[in-house]
């Protein structure tokens, strides 16, 4: 063991039970403000750039098929070539979006496949014990009541047991799937240094509204 470790470690040992209350705790602050600014921002900005991706596509498409069903009401009224061409173009364009958000979906984990997935993840990392894990209801992503829905958001809340750097590891390794899990907070608690509890709610987006597998 390195010097200057066993040294600190001895220190550590002679301080009161307050002391090593406070210098545990402004151990967790420091290590937390590292890795919120080397990993969770960066991270955070890349997903606000996917979701923004996909949200414009959305309206796009929900744009157009509202002129596509105007078109094709008023074709019903008028055989004019031109507005039938007009309609015929604006379909394929639909169509471009829809596979334009299918391939963004394609990053993004199967719903029902998100709850295997992240237990999966902690078998490679046996100092996190699972807690809890909760699944949320389904919702509509970015639309609105006059708007049809292409994007469900679906989402599950994960506790899990363990010290600061097996968490970490653990939100590394979920990036690194090949599918995009995101998470919306984060909430990690000292219960018995080093150990603590960490409630992280994740979402992925899908085309369809399937239930989560839990």
């Amino acid at each position: 063991m390195p010097a200057n470790i066993e040294q600190f470690q001895l220190r550590f040992a002679r301080l009161s039970r307050r002391e090593k209350w406070m210098v545990a705790g402004t151990l967790i602050l420091s290590l937390w403000g590292v890795w919120d600014t080397l990993f969770y921002q960066p991270l955070n900005k890349q997903q606000q750039l996917v979701i923004a991706e996909i949200g414009a596509l959305q309206k796009q498409l929900a744009a157009q098929q509202q002129i596509a069903k105007q078109l094709e009401e008023a074709g019903r009224q008028d055989v004019n070539s031109d507005a039938r061409q007009q309609l015929k173009q604006l379909q394929q364009a639909v169509n471009s979006l829809k596979q334009q958000l299918s391939e963004g979906g394609k990053r993004f984990v199967p719903a029902q496949s998100m709850a295997t997935a992240l237990r999966d993840m902690l078998k490679q990392h046996g100092n996190l014990k699972l807690l809890k894990l909760e699944t949320l209801p389904a919702s509509g992503f970015g639309n609105n009541d006059h708007e049809p829905i292409w994007v469900y958001r679906h989402a599950m809340v994960i506790t899990l047991q363990g010290d600061y750097f097996s968490t970490l590891n653990y939100l590394k390794a979920l990036e690194a799937l090949p599918w995009r899990i995101h998470w919306d907070s984060i909430a990690y608690q000292v219960k018995d240094y080093p150990l603590a509890e960490t409630r992280i709610q994740v979402y992925t987006l899908n085309f369809e509204q399937d239930l989560l597998g839990v």
